[in-house]
């Protein structure tokens, strides 16, 4: 078993009334994938497909106001996490759980989110 990682940045505003106004982060998103090494390659997962994937769900929200998503009307750091496995998790086999934070280095917060962990434990 290995596992595998890529790392995406996204810049985005948000609110979550009554806690805050509207105000930006740039988020630091890491998706984790486990699995088999391929026994030619070594990887787990053909990272340009999975850079694929990734980079159509960023372009919906990068950039963007958060609120206004389908599913993020609340966009706590948690609920975009979930967020993400839910649109990563159909087309990631091996997704194990995405790492999502905020903040500059040094005074980042954030969250580890994992569908698969939560269903096992249904």
């Amino acid at each position: 078993m290995l596992e595998t990682f890529v790392e995406f940045t996204f810049e985005a505003a948000h609110q979550i009334p009554p806690f805050s106004g509207i105000h930006g982060h740039t988020f630091r998103a890491v998706v984790h994938l486990t699995g088999e090494r391929d026994p030619v390659f070594g990887w787990t997962h053909n990272l340009y497909e999975v850079e694929e994937v990734i980079a159509a769900t960023k372009k919906l929200i990068d950039n963007s106001y958060l609120n206004e998503i389908e599913g993020l009307e609340v966009p706590s750091i948690e609920n975009v996490a979930e967020w993400l496995w839910n649109r990563f998790e159909p087309k990631l086999p091996g997704l194990d759980r995405i790492s999502l934070s905020r903040g500059f280095d040094g005074a980042q917060e954030g969250c580890v989110f994992s569908g698969r962990r939560m269903k096992s434990a249904a």
